[in-house]
């Protein structure tokens, strides 16, 4: 049995897909303060009180992920004592970040372990821009959606207009909370090419957004931090750690979207970002056709493939257009089959109702562009989030960093309006 001092990081699930996540958050910090801030992880070392800190955040890591784990599994999944791992729940619960409660009666042997649930006080807030709207959702620890609104845009919404709208909302939300409910931070999912220092948009072609500061622009609006980042990466994010699917090791994200389509990509539990962020980008590869996409070239997989091509028809069109639109997804799909071998397509946004709406001819376009092999591992399923997929995955950008290390969020309380500072 480990004590006190173990390090439970690579035991507890503390893996490089989460790693990532908090590093695209604190990358977002550094770029915001010009690169004053100090990454935290570089100040955790080896001392009894760093393996401490790290191991608070296994154990809110997984209440998080699990939304719930009694105390005896959490020993379990740790190896830790279980002294220790009622210390570091006890202190979890002191700083408002769980919540214990006794279990239902049980019929085992023996007493019965208290369950650990995330605190439902600890919020954040998640901001989508499309080209018809804005939608912003408050999301708690555990990934559960409390509200979401969409905010209704007469034409394609700029940079400003999308920051207006999303901080108006969010006063109104923050005004409704208790004064024992705060929100750590904002997360932004955008459909364009993010990059991670500064938050900032590269390009969002179908949005008209070129270098659009949006994570500084909301967080002065707001007060509060803000991190961005592509809409599809945060998708699979959501999807990997919420969603209800089997072998998500190896996956594939697709989210369809007004703006556009786009992949978020997991291999081997961490996600593929790229360089500076910009991997995924599905919606701009070559399918064949003839069409010229927002972004200027022909034959864009999302000039053939699109929501309001989809939902413009009248009902006795609607069959040959998802019939058409589902052969140039599946060529495209059948692409992303050879190149990544997943296990698992996810498709999320609108293209979810293509595994039931146009099953046989998605699934025969993929296999005809898909060698035997790779094919025959793959499972292509709807998003099983749902309409909340977007909205979780940018809670979890903007929780990043309190689950990476919780006792440097300590000193933050919750005012009276519902802030936290």
């Amino acid at each position: 049995m480990r004590d006190s001092r173990t390090d439970i990081s690579a035991s507890s699930g503390i893996d490089l897909f989460r790693r990532r996540t908090y590093d695209v958050a604190q990358a977002t910090v550094n770029g915001l303060r010009g690169g004053s801030a100090v990454d935290r992880t570089a100040r955790i070392g080896t001392s009894t009180d760093d393996v401490r800190r790290r191991n608070l955040s296994g154990v809110l890591v997984l209440v998080h992920r699990h939304r719930g784990m009694s105390r005896a599994e959490l020993t379990r999944r740790t190896g830790l004592s279980r002294s220790t791992v009622k210390d570091l729940v006890e202190e979890l619960v002191d700083h408002d970040l769980v919540e214990e409660a006794q279990p239902a009666a049980s019929t085992q042997v023996g007493r019965p372990s208290p369950m650990v649930r995330p605190q439902a006080r600890r919020l954040a807030i998640a901001v989508n821009p499309e080209i018809d709207s804005v939608t912003i959702g408050l999301v708690g620890l555990g990934g559960s959606v409390l509200e979401m609104t969409r905010r209704t845009t007469t034409g394609i919404p700029t940079v400003e207009q999308t920051v207006a709208l999303a901080s108006e909302t969010i006063e109104q939300m923050r005004r409704q909370l208790g004064a024992d409910r705060g929100v750590t931070a904002i997360g932004v999912a955008a459909p364009g090419l993010v990059h991670a220092a500064g938050s900032v948009v590269r390009l969002a072609p179908n949005l008209g957004w070129q270098d659009a500061p949006i994570g500084q622009m909301l967080s002065e609006a707001t007060g509060l931090p803000v991190f961005a980042a592509n809409d599809a990466n945060l998708g699979a994010i959501a999807e990997h750690i919420f969603g209800r699917h089997l072998n998500a090791e190896h996956m594939i994200y697709v989210n369809g979207g007004a703006g556009g389509i786009g992949a978020g990509v997991v291999v081997a539990g961490g996600l593929l970002d790229g360089v500076a962020g910009y991997a995924g980008e599905l919606g701009h590869t070559y399918v064949g056709g003839t069409g010229v996409c927002h972004c200027g070239r022909v034959g864009c997989l999302e000039t053939e493939v699109s929501q309001s091509q989809t939902y413009a028809t009248d009902s006795t069109a609607v069959a040959k257009t998802v019939e058409r639109q589902a052969k140039y997804l599946g060529i495209a799909l059948g692409n992303a089959v050879n190149l990544l071998n997943p296990g698992l397509i996810v498709l999320g946004g609108f293209l979810q109702a293509f595994p039931s709406l146009a099953a046989d001819v998605l699934n025969d376009a993929v296999s005809r562009h898909s060698l035997r092999e790779p094919h025959d591992v793959v499972r292509i399923v709807p998003a099983s989030l749902g309409s909340q997929t977007l909205m979780i995955g940018a809670a979890e950008l903007a929780f990043a960093p309190l689950l990476a290390d919780p006792a440097a969020h300590y000193h933050q309380g919750v005012d009276r309006d519902g802030t936290v500072g």
